[in-house]
This record gives C-alpha cells, sequence and structure tokens, in this order.
C-alpha cells in the first residue's frame, strides 16, 4: 500500500503540465467538426473534454497545494515554464466550447478570466527564463513548444471575441482590446518562428531531435487565422474600422498561407521521426504503411509521450480556421480543404489517445499490483 502511494504521489509531483495539449486537441476537433455539420462527433468529443479538463485541474490543483515548491521549481526552468501555457489555451477552448455548445456565457466568462491570470503569470516566469538563459545555444532557448506563447496570446483574443458577441456587447474599446492581443501574438510569432527557421534550417538539426510541438509552427498561424476570421466576421460595421477591417483581413489570409506551406515539411519529418529513430533494422511494413500508427501500437516502436498532443492541436486548428478563413473570403472551395483534413486530424487524435491510455493503464496496473 505504502508503495502505491508512492507512485500516485510521484506521479501528482511530476506532472507534466503539457497533458493540458490534450484539452487543447481534443476541444478544438471538436469544435471543427460542430463547424463540419458533424454535431454527434462534436458534442461527444466536448463531454469527454470536459472530463479531461476537469480531472487535469484536478491534479494540477493538488500538485500546487501539495507540491508548490515543485510548482516553482518547473516555472523557474524555461523549458519547464512553457508548457503551463497549455493550461491557458485549454482554459479557453473549454470556454469556446460552452459557448458553442450551450452558450454557457457567464461561465466561459469566468474561464476566460482564470485563463487571463495565467497568462499573466506563465508570461512572467517565461519572460525572467529567457533573461536567465542569454548567452545559451539557441536550441535551449527555443524550441517549437516557445509558439505556445502566441498560441495563448491568440486564445485570450478569440474568447474575448467569441464573448463580446455573447454578451451582446458592441464597445469599440472592448474590441480594439481583444485585437490588440491579437495582433500582438503575430508580432510574437514573426520574432519567435524566424528563430525556429534559423535553426531547423541553418543549423544543424538531426531526426532525432524533432519532436510534436514543432508543429505549432503551423498551429501557431492556424489560430492567428481562426482568431483574424473571427475577428473580421463580429468586429463592428464602423467606417473609422474599415481600415482595420481589411489590414484584419490581409495579415488573416497570410498567416493561413504560411502554415499551408508549413504543412509538408511537417508530415515529412514526423514520416522520418517515426520510421528511422529508435528502431532498431529496417523499419516495418505497417510502420512504413502509416508511421503514425506508432503513437498508438507496438512494443518497442511505440512512440507516445505527453507532448505528442501537441501535434494534433495544430491539426484540429487548421481545419477549424480554414472553415472560418471560407466563410469570411470568397474562396469557398477553401472548405473542402477541412473535409478531408479534419478526418485526418481525428485519426492521429485518436491514435495519440489509444496511445495515452496504454500509458495510463501500464500505470494503473503497476499500482495494482501488490508487492513481493
Amino acid at each position: 500500500m505504502k508503495q502505491r502511494s508512492s507512485i500516485i504521489l510521484d506521479g501528482i509531483r511530476n506532472f507534466h503540465p503539457a497533458y493540458f495539449a490534450m484539452v487543447m486537441a481534443t476541444g478544438i476537433v471538436s469544435i471543427a467538426f460542430e463547424a463540419m455539420a458533424f454535431t454527434g462527433i462534436a458534442s461527444t468529443l466536448f463531454a469527454l473534454n470536459l472530463v479531461f479538463y476537469l480531472v487535469l485541474c484536478t491534479i494540477l490543483t493538488i500538485r500546487i497545494a501539495f507540491f508548490l515548491p515543485d510548482v516553482m521549481a518547473d516555472l523557474r526552468v524555461l523549458r519547464r515554464a512553457v508548457p503551463f501555457l497549455t493550461f491557458v489555451v485549454g482554459t479557453n477552448t473549454i470556454g469556446m466550447q460552452l459557448v458553442t455548445f450551450h452558450q454557457a456565457t457567464e461561465l466561459a466568462i469566468l474561464l476566460w478570466f482564470v485563463a487571463l491570470i495565467g497568462w499573466v503569470v506563465c508570461l512572467y516566469f517565461i519572460l525572467l527564463g529567457f533573461i536567465l538563459m542569454q548567452g545559451k545555444p539557441l536550441h535551449e532557448i527555443v524550441n517549437g513548444a516557445t509558439l505556445l506563447i502566441v498560441v495563448s496570446t491568440v486564445s485570450i483574443s478569440l474568447l474575448g471575441v467569441r464573448l463580446l458577441e455573447a454578451t451582446g456587447s458592441h464597445a469599440g474599446y472592448a474590441y480594439f482590446i481583444a485585437g490588440s492581443f491579437w495582433a500582438l501574438a503575430f508580432v510574437f510569432y514573426l520574432m519567435i518562428v524566424t528563430l525556429l527557421i534559423y535553426r531547423l534550417f541553418f543549423q544543424r538539426f538531426q531526426p532525432a531531435e524533432w519532436d510534436a510541438p514543432y508543429w505549432i509552427c503551423m498551429g501557431a498561424t492556424a489560430i492567428i487565422t481562426l482568431g483574424g476570421a473571427e475577428f473580421v466576421l463580429r468586429m463592428p460595421g464602423l467606417l473609422a474600422w474599415h481600415g482595420i477591417w481589411l489590414a484584419t483581413l490581409w495579415i488573416t489570409v497570410f498567416a493561413w498561407m504560411i502554415g499551408t506551406m508549413w504543412i509538408p515539411y511537417l508530415l515529412v519529418m514526423d514520416i522520418l521521426k517515426f520510421t528511422r529513430v529508435n528502431i532498431a533494422d529496417s523499419a516495418p511494413l505497417w510502420l512504413k504503411t502509416f508511421p503514425w500508427v506508432r503513437l498508438a501500437f507496438g512494443r518497442q516502436s511505440h512512440a507516445y509521450d505527453p507532448p505528442c498532443w501537441s501535434r494534433v492541436f495544430p491539426m484540429g486548428m487548421y481545419t477549424a480556421s480554414t472553415l472560418s478563413l471560407a466563410k469570411v473570403t470568397s474562396f469557398g472551395s477553401l472548405a473542402m480543404i477541412s473535409q478531408y483534413w479534419g478526418w485526418f486530424a481525428l485519426l492521429i487524435w485518436s491514435l495519440t489517445l489509444i496511445g495515452m491510455l496504454r500509458t495510463v493503464f501500464a500505470v494503473i496496473n503497476l499500482v495494482a499490483i501488490p508487492p513481493r
């Protein structure tokens, strides 16, 4: 019994904040399928996501209450502090789902304030981490997860705009604040992605170094696209806003184009990673056929870890953002891309979920087996 308690406590003490990416991924895939008119799938994912969010929030609360020094130690290390932003994005995603499926505006407003406070706290420690990391090699300072700064900032704007519409508010200053978060995120993206491009294409980079959070190179542009499209759709129809409306639209289209150009590179690097890394001789046939199967199946080749959810979120976000962009432009054919890509995102989500359940059941079995 003592050993079991020790395993559980160690699990809570070492809880990986990146697990909130599971809430991000499940939520955006749900929203995307609601936009694609597959209400049954969307509602099921929403219900499942509420369970994920409540369980993860419970674990995080227990960790803060009983292992606060460990939490603070994580926040003081840049690579451990950045994944805490998944809590911010996950909370805003749940808020978006509450507004989309149940018009639960008051609860969504509460979640928006919680996310905003979390964003401020995380950004403080991340900024401190950047200052302390001066002089370190680039690969120690910036990676794919760093773009969570962009994603979290847009999520504040995105849910904010939805809430303004849901509450019937037409205050120009409120839309200006929401738009400022979106614009700030776009500036953050240009700064961070420049460093990442230099890291990926102009320094020595091996497939073994590739990890799922690099998918946020596309996911960040996708959420910028979704945020821009939502802002264009709901912006006050005043003459003074016309210039802002036009600039937002062009930046939104530009962001979508950048994200689309990332996709072939991301797919190729995933394939190289899954087919050539940590496998003894040559990759088996089932792996060559569809490399992402490693997320769920295999023994020695099983490749799931918590950051894998950072791959699913960009896929779902690209689906949702492309559908929104099709609404605000004359390119209705863009919706066809989402019809195919959305199912691919759902498949990767399913494989990642199976991989996570395998890991969870392994831990449960370890706890359940009595010590000899």
